[in-house]
């Protein structure tokens, strides 16, 4: 490592204590730290540090990388892509621990996304494509309720309605698929009523769901935790109580128990991603959109994804997006790693170099490093490793 960097990784560390001693006082105090200091990242519950935010649902695939690349103090918490963006540009408040962060300040400068930036491109920020992934429209395997008739208007009606605002948008009115008889044809139990979850609007999976099913709002939520029938739950990240319900109170979490059961099914350590999987398993009635990472492969919670439109979510079709987009997976998308135009912390920069194959701390083969294990967690590469002319990540351009 060069003095420039060894020099930068012991600010690093200095900011890092500097702000955990600061993490029990007031946001303005945990704010003007990070305004001074861009190496100091997110402390969390006074206990995480290094944190940065991003896509929940590459969190297990990042969490992996970071350990792989064992080169200093990041922690990825996650909370949606959105979240990561705004931490990207400085544009909007996002608490951790009761502090917030990013509301005017640039508080990290890479963010794993789900999708692209959203809107025009700031000077300096960069995408990086990843790898692939779908949204799957997941169900229990077990029970196979989910038919065979899944289309993706069926699938557009259930979440957000068949109302249209003015611009043509779905706008989560007239919501009337209510049962498995009025989603799709062929189901096991076709008067039992359809149970839904989706994931909250920080999510970039929410973004790219709403934009590929022509959605400006989906359906209402149920009032109560209790009742999760009637219209469509909303699974949001809570980094104190796990996985839980828009409708539980914060810190708190419906669908976490110990030991589990059906309508609890999810840990305190699973993403929202995961918990959206183990709850379509765990019921023969639920559906629930989430990524590739929702996948429950065996056990109790076993789910699988629908068939829609005749396609399935499998490699050869969610490639398709770079070959023959027309033929692809309804769903599919790529996988980000981007940049913003913050001040890179020392434990960022390396991270990235070593992610994305940037002299000097990485190359193609800590690039295949990365790709590796975003493979294991469940997601697509852009390239097969045994086609003509193979590199990692080698996915094209984004929008920035």
């Amino acid at each position: 490592m060069n003095m420039k960097k060894m020099g930068k990784l012991v600010l690093s560390a200095l900011s890092v204590l500097g702000l955990a001693a600061c993490a029990v006082g007031s946001a303005d105090q945990a704010e003007e730290v990070l305004g001074e200091s861009q190496d100091a990242l997110v402390t969390c519950n006074g206990t995480v540090v290094g944190g940065f935010f991003g896509s929940d649902t590459l969190k297990d695939a990042i969490t992996a990388a970071i350990a792989t690349w064992g080169g200093g103090n990041l922690t990825y918490l996650g909370t949606g892509s959105g979240n990561g963006e705004k931490c990207l540009e400085g544009s909007g408040p996002v608490t951790c621990g009761g502090v917030t962060y990013c509301n005017g300040t640039k508080d990290q400068a890479i963010a794993p996304m789900s999708r692209d930036f959203d809107g025009t491109c700031q000077t300096g920020e960069k995408s990086n494509r990843i790898g692939l992934d779908a949204i799957a429209i997941w169900s229990d395997k077990a029970a196979d309720q989910s038919a065979t008739g899944a289309t993706s208007t069926a699938v557009a009606d259930a979440f957000c309605g068949t109302g249209l605002d003015v611009n043509g948008k779905r706008n989560g009115t007239g919501c009337t698929v209510d049962t498995w008889t009025e989603f799709t044809s062929g189901s096991t139990n076709p008067s039992a009523d359809l149970v839904r979850y989706r994931r909250d609007d920080a999510s970039g999976t929410t973004e790219v769901f709403k934009e590929k099913n022509n959605c400006s709002a989906f359906c209402p939520a149920p009032a109560l935790p209790s009742v999760r029938t009637g219209g469509v739950n909303i699974v949001v990240e809570d980094l104190v109580a796990g996985p839980r319900l828009s409708t539980d109170a914060a810190g708190t979490s419906s669908l976490v128990a110990n030991p589990p059961t059906a309508n609890a099914p999810c840990l305190q350590t699973d993403s929202a991603t995961v918990c959206i999987g183990k709850l379509a398993g765990a019921s023969a009635n639920v559906i629930g959109y989430a990524g590739l990472g929702a996948k429950i492969a065996s056990g109790t919670y076993e789910n699988k994804a629908l068939v829609i439109d005749g396609v399935a979510p499998t490699e050869a079709n969610i490639r398709a997006l770079i070959t023959s987009p027309s033929t692809a997976y309804k769903y599919a998308r790529f996988l980000y790693l981007n940049e913003g135009n913050g001040t890179l912390d020392a434990f960022e920069e390396d991270f990235r170099d070593w992610a994305l194959g940037r002299a000097p701390g990485g190359n193609s083969t800590t690039a295949r490093q990365f790709e590796d294990k975003l493979f294991q967690n469940g997601f697509i590469r852009c390239k097969d490793p045994l086609a003509p002319g193979y590199a990692p990540l080698a996915c094209g351009p984004g929008k920035c």
